[in-house]
């Protein structure tokens, strides 16, 4: 009975409801944003219509692991690879609240 395994948050689409409250604390408040699941990838995106390219995180599985990308919009892009969902769940929150930072900061200073 001790030997069973529950294989819960193993992978990207076993962590749905995680990655889904992160976005919701991090981008409740800031507008035109979505999040996007596939079994393999989830992307969270500005959705601004001045930018066809616009800011936006993913992380996407693999085979070797999986990959956390970040792209402010304009000029600057991250990119981290790990083979632990957790440690690549961390780096995607780490992502997360720096895109929630500067959306923040840019939709206010486009207000003023």
């Amino acid at each position: 009975m001790g030997d069973i395994i529950h294989m819960i948050n193993t992978n990207i689409k076993n962590s749905s409801i995680r990655i889904e409250n992160l976005f919701k604390s991090i981008f409740s408040n800031i507008p035109n944003t979505s999040i996007h699941f596939e079994d393999h990838l989830v992307v969270i995106k500005h959705n601004d219509p001045v930018n066809a390219d616009s800011a936006s995180i993913e992380i996407i599985e693999n085979n070797y692991g999986y990959k956390i990308s970040y792209w402010d919009g304009y000029s600057l892009s991250e990119e981290e690879s790990q083979k632990d969902l957790n440690k690549a769940l961390k780096v995607f929150k780490r992502y997360a609240k720096k895109l929630g930072k500067n959306l923040i900061r840019f939709t206010n200073s486009s207000i003023s």
